[in-house]
């Protein structure tokens, strides 16, 4: 009887709640997507680092030769990615925080970026 007074729509309200669900996912996978790049990008950030630190250095017999320098060039991608993956110097940090600032991670990936906004 009061169901039929107060008829109650419940196809929204269910619909909502998925919704919510799938943009939090969307939300979650897109923070994840740019945790992997920052760390990608700071792992190659300190390789290069690395390599142009060992260019400062002498060369010895075992670098002198393009072996060495090929050893040494794996050795540098290495120590890269493995400081990265530790925390690094805080540069991925800083670039998610930057990427976080500027851009609204809850907006759905249709509407663009944001720099093609006026």
């Amino acid at each position: 009887m009061i169901g039929d007074m107060f008829p109650l729509d419940m196809t929204g309200l269910s619909h909502s709640v998925s919704t919510g669900k799938i943009d939090r996912v969307e939300e979650s996978a897109r923070r994840g997507e740019l945790l992997r790049a920052s760390q990608e990008f700071e792992s190659y950030f300190l390789s290069y680092l690395m390599k142009v630190m060992r260019e400062t250095v002498p060369k010895g017999e075992f670098t002198s030769n393009p072996m060495g320098d090929m050893y040494y060039s794996f050795y540098d991608e290495e120590i890269g990615k493995r400081a990265a993956q530790a925390g690094g110097i805080g540069l991925s940090a800083y670039v998610l925080d930057t990427v976080a600032r500027n851009e609204d991670l809850t907006r759905s990936p249709a509407s663009g970026p944001s720099f093609l906004k006026s």
